[in-house]
């Protein structure tokens, strides 16, 4: 079974729905039968590259009630310490994550895909981490375990630039409007904050409805 994942690195329900797939994983009896592919979507393609004011100053400025914003991250927060993680959104500050989808595409190739999007989602999210700096994305590729070499190659160019805009544009055709969306087996995408169980459904549904057609 292949399953295509579309998220993106700066969204903290990605990192959330990212546990929850290895968790539901880790249950479903034919987990070394299902193939996880990681799918690029920007939610703001015109972040800067730079760091700048924080997510909280960011949502403040776009009318937001202060109390909202507090409402809303103190929930994520605790969302991710139910899933072991430290989420910390009000002291992000979102940053462009068009060349962080081109290294995992190519962690991707490398069969470090997993590896390298939880290396991502941490230095973001829990480090606070400038995911859009090249120099950051070299040491979270070797924390990845990647070899330096093709990852220097494709930092200094835009080798896998098509790639990422190929998939951002089949997530339009797929029915992928929010991330994170999940597509098995080429069925109509599921988004949204899953939770383990929901998605463990998912693939036991599918995996059932396959095995019935055979």
């Amino acid at each position: 079974m292949k399953v295509e994942i579309w998220s993106d690195v700066v969204c903290p329900w990605c990192y959330l729905g990212s546990r929850r797939w290895a968790a539901a994983l880790e249950r479903f009896p034919h987990a070394d039968q299902v193939e996880t592919v990681w799918r690029a979507f920007e939610l703001r393609t015109d972040a800067p590259k730079e760091q700048g004011v924080t997510l909280t100053d960011l949502m403040g400025r776009r009318g937001l009630p202060p109390e909202q914003v507090t409402t809303i991250f103190g929930r994520i927060r605790g969302l991710g310490q139910e899933a072991g993680i430290d989420l910390r959104p009000g002291e992000v500050r979102p940053v462009n994550s068009f060349d962080a989808h081109r290294l995992l595409g190519l962690a991707s190739d490398l069969g470090a895909g997993q590896a390298m999007a939880d290396r991502l989602f941490r230095a973001y999210h829990s480090e606070l981490l400038n995911i859009a700096d090249h120099a950051v994305l070299a040491a979270l590729a070797a924390d990845a375990g990647l070899p330096a070499g093709p990852v220097a190659e494709l930092l200094a160019g835009d080798a896998r630039t098509a790639e990422v805009r190929a998939e951002e544009a089949r997530a339009a055709v797929v029915g992928v409007t929010a991330v994170p969306s999940f597509v098995l087996d080429g069925r109509p995408a599921v988004s949204g904050a899953l939770d383990t169980d929901e998605l463990l459904a998912l693939l036991t549904d599918a995996w059932e409805a396959d095995s019935a057609r055979v």
